[in-house]
This record gives C-alpha cells, structure tokens and sequence, in this order.
C-alpha cells in the first residue's frame, strides 16, 4: 500500500485500486504546499475582514437587521426523508 501511495504523490495523480473490473478505492496525493498556501490565504481574508464593518452605525445596523429580519418571509422547515 506504502508503495501504490508513494507512486500516487511522484505522479501527483490519484491512483485507482480496482477489483474484478470495478474501482473500489482512490489513493489520492495529499498536496500540502497547496494546502499549506491555501490556508494561509484563509486566514489573511479573514483578517482582511476584520474591522470592516467599523464605519457603521451599530444602532442603525441593529435596525435595518431587525427591519429586513420582519420583511422577509421565513425559511420553510427543513424536512428530512430518512
């Protein structure tokens, strides 16, 4: 298994276990470069929001929430076929 996982991350592409003609596992490469950089970029727009509602009035906000919470029909009940 080490070795089908080893050769999935050289080609950087998924490897497909098959069984009698029918796939029956995916050995997929963990890429954690992009992983890494992807979670850095994460983080730095959620800072980058951080602070940007600043300028608002929190009165005023609180209203037009509460005003736009009363004019909007409710969401319909979630219903759940188990």
């Amino acid at each position: 298994m080490k070795r089908l996982a080893r050769e999935a991350r050289k080609t950087g592409r998924p490897y497909v276990l098959r069984e009698n003609s029918h796939d029956i596992a995916l050995l997929t490469p963990v890429d954690t470069e992009k992983k890494q950089n992807t979670n850095q970029q994460a983080i730095e727009e959620t800072l980058a929001l951080a602070g940007s509602w600043k300028d608002l009035d929190f009165d005023n906000m609180l209203d037009e929430l509460d005003r736009i919470r009363h004019e909007s029909k409710p969401t319909p009940p979630l219903e759940l076929n188990l």
